[in-house]
């Protein structure tokens, strides 16, 4: 049976070193996700992507594969993974990724309540909270990839819980991912609950692709923060998905 070669993992792992005591006055964002790493050449496409990013979301990241080096020998960034399963054939786990050039003072992740119908996996949701320099305040990142392949109600449930995290906090937030938006009501209810907790989206220019059935999945939404500029990587092939940069500076 397809469910036995997924054994679920919903933990958490923290690799490399951050460099830096604080983040801004700009920060440089990267969000990503990243298809397993499966295509040829997906390394060097990241190795130039993460050059002077301060934050790093990825979906669809992996670990015991052969990019390991890549993060837990990091100088560059701290990166902590939230595991959602691992593929008994190859022992590769899968989840998402978040690097920091600034070492996280919390985390905490969860996994969607539900799961994924014949693989029978969840989804992830991580939330980092890092310092921003010559503030009091802290930076929010979530970083959330969203349940597909079921009921509109499983969806909203899983969402719901990716934003509880915000009801503490007070401070600036960035949060992004792949939230897999691809029919009206699930965009609706996203944009709903963003306006409810203040969140801006940050307007990305990007032309639809079939295959995501011409939609968009990866959102990026900001509170307390200006928008420098956002750029699409539509030369980057390594994914199914976009890489896309952000710049933004928090607002004193």
């Amino acid at each position: 049976m397809i469910s036995h070669q997924y054994n679920p993992l919903e933990s958490l792992r923290v690799m490399g070193n951050a460099p830096q005591d604080a983040l801004g006055p700009s920060i440089e964002v990267l969000l990503w996700n990243v298809f397993k790493c499966k295509k040829s050449g997906w390394h060097e496409d990241f190795v130039s992507l993460i050059k002077h990013k301060d934050v790093v979301l990825l979906q669809e990241a992996v670990l015991n594969s052969r990019f390991d080096f890549q993060f837990t020998r990091s100088r560059e960034h701290q990166w902590i993974m939230a595991r959602s399963f691992k593929n008994m054939r190859d022992n590769v786990e899968n989840g998402i990724k978040t690097g920091c050039r600034v070492a996280a003072i919390e985390h905490t992740f969860a996994a969607s309540a539900h799961s994924e119908p014949i693989t029978k996996t969840k989804k992830m949701s991580l939330a980092c909270l890092y310092p921003i320099a010559n503030s009091h305040q802290q930076l929010l990142v979530v970083n959330a990839h969203l349940i597909n392949f079921v009921s509109i109600d499983k969806f909203m449930s899983h969402l719901k819980g990716v934003f509880e995290v915000l009801n503490a906090h007070r401070g600036p937030v960035i949060m992004a991912g792949d939230f897999n938006t691809w029919n009206r009501q699930r965009l609706k209810y996203l944009q709903s609950l963003a306006t409810a907790f203040a969140l801006n989206e940050v307007e990305i220019t990007r032309r639809p692709r079939m295959h995501h059935l011409f939609q968009h999945l990866d959102h990026i939404y900001c509170r307390g923060l200006r928008t420098n500029h956002v750029h699409v990587h539509t030369n980057i092939h390594t994914s199914d998905h976009f890489p896309v940069s952000l710049s933004v500076t928090p607002i004193v």
